[in-house]
């Protein structure tokens, strides 16, 4: 797979490079995930089972709740935290709140063509200063 970058808006600082792992519907942090393992536990979630431990975690909204932070947190605590987060629209204020405390980079809005080219497993660096997204 060639080199690509786009660009999004940088929500949350940081950088993180992992396996994106695309989801096409809206996650919640608080009860689609299990925080000890990781795995998405949601039966509403197309991740069912997956585990989103290291990942790059592209969807499309998430849905939030007032403590969403805490378990978004508490994933970075048991090393179960997906990498860095790219979402179509602003996340959940929590979320974004749980992304600071666990150093979870976000970037939301990128390019139209990011959507159409990224797939499953491309291997992609997250920049949450400058909200590149770069395939490599």
């Amino acid at each position: 797979m060639a080199e690509a970058s786009w660009q999004a808006r940088g929500v949350v600082k940081g950088q993180a490079t992992g396996a994106a792992m695309i989801s096409r519907t809206a996650l919640s942090f608080l009860g689609d995930l299990d925080i000890r393992s990781g795995k998405v536990v949601g039966r509403s979630s197309d991740l069912l089972g997956d585990c989103v431990a290291g990942r790059v975690l592209v969807l499309p909204a998430s849905r939030g709740s007032a403590g969403a932070w805490r378990f978004l947190y508490q994933l970075k605590v048991h090393g179960t935290h997906p990498a860095a987060l790219i979402l179509k629209e602003l996340p959940d204020p929590s979320v974004t709140q749980g992304a600071i405390l666990a150093g979870v980079p976000i970037v939301v809005e990128p390019a139209a063509a990011f959507w159409d080219e990224l797939t499953n497993g491309d291997i992609v660096q997250v920049d949450g200063d400058s909200g590149c997204i770069t395939r490599r």
